[in-house]
């Protein structure tokens, strides 16, 4: 192989690996920008962020809810709660769309708050009438 090929080929691998680094950069900027709104979201304390990851103790603290309000609301027995169950594992657990799960627990948390007026968050929206968050999937 002649020294102009080799030239030819370590250059074209060198590019690649350059665009592979920028697109990998790219994405890791958008998921730390995603993540970061997630994150503000959820300290404003926007139902919206529940995710099928989340457990009913995280949501509990995240949100200034009671446990055994979300359990009860859930109507899992306060005897041996699940406390680190996920979201998705309850609902199958369940057999219920964990969407339907989700969007039953941001009702509840949007209803107790109208009922006990905390002041560190605003009521909103109804979870069916607010705009999708950036960056959220939905399962």
């Amino acid at each position: 192989m002649s020294l102009r090929v080799k030239l030819i080929i370590t250059c074209s691998l060198l590019l690649l690996a350059i665009g592979s680094t920028v697109f990998a950069a790219e994405n890791t900027v958008g998921a730390y920008r995603s993540f970061m709104r997630m994150h503000e979201l959820a300290g404003e304390g926007d139902v919206r962020t529940i995710g099928p990851w989340m457990t009913i103790p995280y949501i509990a603290h995240t949100y200034h809810v009671p446990e055994g309000y979300l359990y009860r609301t859930l109507r899992i027995p306060d005897t041996r709660p699940p406390r680190h169950t996920t979201l998705r594992t309850l609902a199958s657990r369940y057999q219920l769309p964990v969407d339907a799960l989700i969007r039953t627990l941001q009702m509840a948390i949007l209803t107790y708050r109208k009922q006990h007026l905390h002041p560190h968050f605003s009521t909103g929206q109804p979870p069916s009438h607010a705009p999708p968050v950036p960056g959220r999937s939905t399962y």
